[in-house]
């Protein structure tokens, strides 16, 4: 998209200042582990607030099982599920449900998620991290995000 990584990386960080994300810097597009790479629940909530007013992303966002058509690197396509969708025994909740969200892990965040829901009518966007476990234990970052969105839809 802009010649390489690193002109990628730098994309970033000016979109992230743009969005008024002042506590993020970005090393590297997949979020992994680097001295230098850090943000907050507060700007990754303003990133996905941003990210959602594009309809493909939101699209992508709130779909359990999303199919890509073919390209020249991919002949077949190919599909991704949502790991989100994969680990809930359901979305309803009262007066509203779970809409989608970004599961994410590193040992030193923890398990980590960037959630959306409706309840009566309004969104509400839930950024947690450092939940205990990995990938191999019970999803604690998904279970957090629904006590957060079961409160939330019977204050009202």
């Amino acid at each position: 998209m802009s010649g390489s990584e690193e002109a990628f990386v730098a994309l970033m960080n000016r979109k992230a200042a743009e969005l008024g994300m002042t506590a993020t810097h970005f090393c590297n597009p997949t979020g992994l582990n680097d001295p230098d790479h850090v943000s907050t629940v507060r700007d990754i909530a303003r990133l996905e607030q941003a990210a959602l007013q594009n309809e493909t992303f939101r699209q992508l966002f709130t779909t359990a099982r999303y199919t890509v058509p073919a390209t020249d690197l991919h002949p077949q396509g190919f599909t991704v599920e949502s790991t989100l969708f994969s680990q809930l025994t359901g979305t309803e909740l009262h007066n509203g449900e779970i809409l989608g969200g970004k599961t994410g892990y590193t040992s030193q965040a923890g398990l980590c998620l960037a959630g959306l829901a409706r309840v009566k009518g309004q969104e509400y966007i839930l950024v947690t991290a450092g939940a205990q476990g990995n990938h191999s234990t019970e999803p604690y970052h998904i279970d957090d995000a629904v006590k957060v969105y079961r409160r939330v839809s019977r204050a009202f």
